[in-house]
């Protein structure tokens, strides 16, 4: 696990170095045990080191037999020992036991498209070849790893955050309004594009090529979840995909651990694990309302599969006392509740260690969300998303993912705000069409049925662009490595095509993977409804607005120019004073607002530097 960066611009190798080595320090929480540079004429590369595995002899960069071909990764390729023996078996000598070796020696192999098909893992890949002159990169298939770019006609760059980015003169900085409209609706920027006009994201499943001669971009997406029709899958095959899953993601040369909440999907993961590792590190979170708190049923899964369990608890101080922490660990504003007992809990986990297992993805692949259901259940609901996916409109109607007539998401998940809502805040609709959101278009247009339909579209927007990033920038923050086991490419690809009635049948969500459980776990833990992470979250943002001071300076976000903060201020005036204030509002509202000041005053304490 690492954090890399990469600028392609013409400078003297000393000036070059410095530069690098400045952007480096950005990110050095995703790597704190080592850095490692390649400097040549028109580029530099560099990466910060989290040794997972080959600890010792595991430096980046990783060169080819002839050094020309050079590797950075940000991430672990699960099947790495596997590649490894195909390619010894075509007479490869390896120098260490790194995976990143196995991507410098299999793209001279079988090339970037190649290399790409057969890897199985979480990562941001940086590929130099120096006989024609191009970088190569690339994410994971569904955006585990984080990975950045900003071009203009003359330079280019790309890293692992946006601070890094946003060093760099030339990079464009400025707040895209489409952007934050899309922020106000979701609680995240989807897709593409980033909060910032000149940063934008590589997608995941795509390939991006530089040519160093020209700076011209090729993008390519090499892989899209596949959607076929429907096909049943026993219950016993399906636990033996997902035990693939674990146990490829156990790999690792430093202690490995699992978030345990007490639901099924952590459970499971938690389940298979121990059966490898006998009283594997366990960890869950709680809080002192027993409303909320669910600590109870991850203490009852730990017994059962002899876990050694840890056991946190969150409340308001450590509300108050994270939240400045967790929004300097943000590359753009993001308004997900749990963000901040997800630090609470790696920080936790860390001191026991490095590496650790969530049941993140499940809900999303084996539709384990009650929405779903609503939005099937609604006839009105279920033709507006065919209507979405297919594309047919009436003239002149919105086209976004964000502006509907029915104020959801294609998965049906409610909007943050409406059309009506944003503009009170932005003024007059954002006409911005992005490019990426006809491209979801045409992924959701090929589903089978609604509910793979709906699913799918949270594996493509939510998944990546929310609870993902969540993971990973929380983890990081405090050099931890956050690994997916339900997001194995094999177990998504057979869950995603279930019938309806193994994945959802009236109130039952996640049904087959019920019936796996059922394998594992003891019955109680079978038969829970989903929790989720659940805050008090109304009681505790009314302390934190009551102790900012003036609302009006406090929602003065002066580089979203459009942003109406007289509109703002009352909005959260009303919600404060309401008997059931809308919380997810009021929490995307002060995150915006919070990084925006930080983000900003961050960037000048560095340029001052």
């Amino acid at each position: 696990m690492c954090g890399i960066v990469g600028l392609c611009d013409r400078m003297e190798p000393n000036q070059a170095r410095r530069l690098l080595r400045r952007l480096l320090a950005t990110m050095e929480a995703r790597g704190p045990d080592g850095s490692g540079e390649f400097v040549e004429a028109q580029i530099v590369m560099g990466m910060r080191r989290l040794a997972v595995i080959d600890v010792e002899g595991g430096g980046q960069p990783l060169l080819s037999r002839d050094g020309q071909v050079i590797a950075f990764q940000n991430g672990e390729i699960y099947n790495h020992v596997a590649l490894r023996h195909e390619l010894e078996q075509q007479g490869v000598v390896f120098r260490t036991a790194s995976d990143t070796e196995v991507l410098a020696h299999g793209y001279e192999h079988w090339g970037i498209d190649g290399l790409l098909a057969k890897l199985d893992g979480m990562y941001a890949i940086a590929i130099l070849d120096r006989r024609n002159q191009q970088l190569h990169l690339a994410r994971d298939r569904f955006g585990e790893k984080p990975l950045y770019y900003s071009a203009t006609s003359d330079r280019f760059a790309y890293s692992s955050n946006t601070k890094a980015l946003a060093l760099l003169p030339w990079v464009d900085c400025d707040i895209a309004a489409g952007s934050v409209d899309r922020y106000l609706a979701l609680h995240y920027v989807p897709g593409r594009r980033t909060i910032f006009k000149g940063i934008q994201r590589v997608l995941p499943g795509e390939r991006l090529t530089v040519s160093l001669r020209s700076l011209t971009l090729h993008h390519e997406r090499y892989y899209r979840p596949a959607v076929r029709p429907v096909i049943p899958v026993d219950t016993r095959t399906l636990l033996d995909r997902i035990e693939q899953a674990v146990t490829s993601r156990l790999v690792a040369d430093v202690p490995v651990g699992v978030f345990l909440s007490g639901g099924i999907d952590s459970s499971i993961v938690a389940s298979v694990a121990a059966r490898h590792h006998p009283a594997i590190d366990t960890f869950s979170m709680g809080f002192k309302d027993a409303r909320y708190d669910e600590s109870a049923h991850a203490e009852v899964v730990a017994r059962a599969i002899g876990s050694s369990h840890h056991h946190f608890r969150f409340d308001e101080t450590a509300f108050h006392e994270l939240l400045p922490v967790v929004v300097e660990s943000l590359d753009e504003p993001l308004g997900d509740q749990a963000l901040l007992p997800t630090y609470w809990l790696c920080r936790e986990a860390k001191r026991h260690v490095t590496v650790v297992l969530s049941g993140e993805g499940a809900d999303e692949v084996f539709a384990g969300y009650d929405y779903y259901g609503t939005m099937l259940s609604r006839r009105s609901w279920r033709a507006g998303l065919k209507e979405w996916a297919t594309g047919r409109r009436a003239a002149g109607a919105p086209h976004s993912l964000c502006d509907n007539s029915w104020p959801v998401t294609p998965s049906g998940f409610p909007l943050v705000m409406d059309s009506g809502g944003r503009r009170g805040l932005l003024g007059e609709p954002v006409h911005d069409p992005d490019p990426w959101e006809e491209s979801l278009l045409s992924s959701l247009g090929a589903a089978e049925n609604p509910l793979q339909r709906a699913t799918l579209a949270d594996i493509l927007t939510w998944l990546p662009d929310d609870l993902l990033v969540k993971l990973d920038r929380m983890a990081m923050a405090n050099s931890l490595e956050g690994r997916v086991p339900f997001l194995s490419p094999a177990l998504v690809e057979v869950a995603l095509c279930l019938p309806e009635a193994q994945r959802m049948t009236g109130t039952q969500t996640k049904i087959a993977l019920r019936e796996v459980a059922a394998l594992l776990l003891p019955q109680a833990i079978v038969r829970r409804k989903k929790h989720g992470f659940i805050l008090p979250m109304a009681k505790w943002l009314q302390q934190w607005l009551g102790r900012v001071g003036d609302l009006r300076d406090y929602f003065n976000l002066h580089r979203i120019k459009e942003f109406d903060v007289a509109a703002a201020v009352s909005l959260v005036e009303r919600e404060l004073l309401a008997d059931r204030p809308n919380e997810r509002l009021l929490f995307s509202l002060v995150m915006l607002a919070e990084w925006h000041h930080s983000f900003f005053r961050r960037m000048a304490a560095d340029f001052r530097a």
